[in-house]
């Protein structure tokens, strides 16, 4: 049997993904955050009959010409809204795994949201390079901050990981606070990766600030899994400056070739069309207003939280017990409801649960209904 590379063999099993796994047929499953939607029929259609039509076989390694411009076109980062400043990945999870293999060597370090996503802190595991979190705190508001980042920073730095709208918590950064980070980029020699994948799901009348905008030693990353429920397809996008791009080209054409054709002509759709972007937002805001509407049956001890976009609100159960997971099985076992206990997402997350609430208002009401008998028991 070949033996494990050390890189590989460090790796640890997605707790995300032990709990989806752990559901059974009756389970109220608020794990995944993976929409119960699915992408508009008008985009899979066009798509398809494109297809047919042919050609169908590779396309450019960096993407369609016209999606990457459209895409360059409709965020217009300036200095980067051409299609030389485009690479049309696998899903968004490639694309960060593409920026932080382009900007880390072995031994560099890399600063991640901690609570936050955990396939950053293994990217960085696989390509050889350390993985710092940064706390992201209740008392100031579960949204990065210049002065922790600082912090945490050593001569070993080169990359720091924003998230916004934030997975697990769907909060929503201040420009202020992002002008601060910016700062300390551009001091640092630092490359900002800002992964904005849930960017379109948000409930105020404005969208969420990037700091993309804000500083030129920043890479763009996002996708069309969440706003336009299009996981499958696996379809996501890098944007950053043309130099690094055209570099970068050559490590995803030896990963994956290209992104699926079908993919890109369903998302070719989607930017001819923006509004499919925004779509399904108010799916989301109804079932936000159920969440209001039930939180009072909480216990006044175990508050809901629930940011300004995304997809996700977490119940702060520190009253409760020291751990989450054990505590989060127990509410399978009892009320057959699957949540994540917040050590998914890094060591200072032993202090909640996060549910999804992309998998509908019928589905939240019950499942949260009984989360809070479990708590009032």
């Amino acid at each position: 049997m070949a033996q494990l590379s050390q890189r590989v063999s460090s790796l640890a099993p997605s707790i995300i993904r032990e709990m989806s796994y752990r559901r059974k047929p009756t389970s109220v499953d608020l794990s995944i955050g993976e929409p119960k939607l699915t992408p508009a029929d008008d985009i899979l259609d066009s798509a398809w009959q494109t297809l047919r039509a042919g050609p169908q076989g590779y396309t450019h390694n960096a993407g369609l010409a016209e999606l990457r411009e459209i895409i360059a076109r409709h965020y217009h980062f300036e200095g980067r809204a051409s299609l030389e400043n485009v690479i049309v990945t696998v899903g968004s999870e490639e694309a960060v795994c593409l920026a932080m293999m382009s900007t880390l060597n072995p031994g560099d370090e890399v600063l991640y949201p901690s609570p936050g996503y955990p396939a950053y802190s293994g990217l960085a595991k696989l390509i050889g390079a350390t993985a710092v979190p940064y706390p992201i705190l209740r008392e100031t508001g579960l949204v990065p901050r210049a002065q922790e980042i600082a912090a945490c920073l050593t001569d070993k730095t080169r990359v720091l990981i924003l998230n916004g709208p934030s997975n697990p918590f769907g909060m929503i950064d201040s420009r202020a606070e992002l002008e601060k980070i910016a700062q300390l980029v551009d001091e640092r020699n630092l490359v900002v990766i800002s992964d904005e994948i849930y960017r379109e799901i948000y409930f105020d009348n404005e969208p969420p600030p990037s700091i993309v905008s804000l500083t030129e030693r920043s890479i763009f990353v996002s996708g069309l899994s969440k706003c336009c429920a299009m996981t499958g397809l696996r379809l996501g996008y890098l944007i950053a400056g043309s130099d690094f791009v055209k570099q970068t080209i050559l490590a995803h054409q030896l990963l994956v070739t290209c992104a699926p054709r079908l993919a890109q002509l369903a998302a070719l759709e989607v930017f001819r069309q923006t509004e499919y972007l925004r779509q399904q937002v108010p799916y989301y805001e109804e079932t936000r207003q159920v969440i209001r509407e039930l939180e009072s049956q909480l216990p006044a001890d175990t508050p809901l939280i629930l940011g300004g976009g995304a997809f996700y609100a977490t119940i702060d159960i520190s009253s409760r017990t020291k751990d989450p997971l054990g505590f989060a099985i127990e509410l399978l076992e009892k009320k057959d409801v699957v949540v994540v206990p917040g050590v998914a997402f890094g060591e200072h997350g032993d202090w909640f649960w996060r549910m999804s609430y992309a998998a509908g208002p019928d589905t939240v009401r019950e499942g949260l209904c009984r989360v809070a008998e479990f708590l009032s028991a």
